[in-house]
């Protein structure tokens, strides 16, 4: 069953990307919104400030620098069958993704697969949990019926996330290194799996 933890940060509007949210220490306001193709500067920084181990952990691979291309197929989409999603502040950097939820279509239209992942230093301030939120949400809302990810046996906060927001967690057949991570949506109730309607205009 689908849990709605309480809000810590609130997913607003694509029109109006920097009005004020719930305050994160130490971030002065955090919105979730639809990443864009031109998020690619930001989304380029956002990835060079991850450590090694939170590049390997999302990308299951050793990854150092990112190419223009890597940055463009991550930044754009397919609009009937994926969802990106930024987590997005402002300081006196200027704005600045935090933290990025996504999910892809599968052959089995169903079922998507998601991948999520949050800035080192901001880990444990409820980041990773809302942006979860708003992908299950948007998830149910597009008809889908599980999301479901691969996660590595030893990536502990990530399962315990998971748990929380109410994902089977089970070995994967294939590798034991790994966890396949399956959330059924048609259990999710109306309210607890409502989107933000602004935010799936803006997708």
């Amino acid at each position: 069953m689908f849990i709605c933890a309480e809000a810590c940060v609130r997913v607003c509007a694509l029109h109006n990307p920097l009005e004020p949210c719930q305050t994160l220490h130490p971030l002065d306001s955090v919105v979730i919104r639809a990443l864009q193709p031109d998020d690619a500067p930001l989304l380029e920084e956002f990835l060079s400030r991850l450590s090694d181990e939170s590049r390997y952990l999302r990308f299951l691979a050793i990854i150092r620098h990112f190419t223009p291309e890597q940055l463009e197929r991550l930044t754009h989409v397919r609009p009937d069958r994926d969802v990106a999603l930024a987590a997005v502040t402002t300081s006196q950097r200027g704005e600045e993704i935090v933290g990025v939820a996504r999910y892809a279509g599968l052959s089995d239209p169903r079922k998507a697969e998601f991948a999520l992942v949050v800035r080192d230093d901001l880990q444990g301030h409820g980041i990773g949990t809302e942006l979860m939120q708003a992908l299950i949400a948007i998830a149910h809302d597009q008809g889908l019926d599980y999301l479901e990810g691969l996660v590595l046996a030893t990536n502990h906060k990530m399962l315990e996330l998971m748990s929380h927001l109410g994902f089977q967690v089970m070995p994967d057949v294939q590798d034991p290194t790994m966890r396949r991570v399956l959330l059924n949506l048609t259990a999710c109730t109306a309210a607890s799996a409502e989107a933000d309607p602004d935010l799936i205009s803006s997708l």
